[in-house]
């Protein structure tokens, strides 16, 4: 059965497992900090210093394919931070 590969989870899914599978061990002994994309249909992995070069080095060998972005040694590719004690005064007038 093929994976639906226009759902977001599975991609994320697929990606993980290739990544764990294929390229863990390797790239964070040797590249952490850097970028991955995997493409998941083929197996395929394209490093870079950023997620657009890694982006860039996949699309120079595939121009098209479904594509999951790790950076290396991190629990996910992008940090996101909120504070709930930032004060904000809206004022209307």
């Amino acid at each position: 059965m093929n994976p639906n590969l226009s759902d977001p989870k599975v991609i994320a899914e697929l990606g993980e497992k290739i990544y764990a599978d294929r390229y863990r061990t390797e790239y964070e002994a040797n590249y952490r900090g850097q970028f991955v994309v995997i493409d998941v249909e083929t197996g395929k992995a394209y490093r870079g210093q950023s997620p657009e070069e890694a982006y860039a080095v996949a699309r120079q060998d595939v121009s098209h394919g479904t594509f999951h972005l790790i950076k290396i040694g991190e629990p996910g590719a992008y940090r996101v931070s909120y504070s709930a004690n930032a004060r904000v005064d809206w004022v209307f007038r």
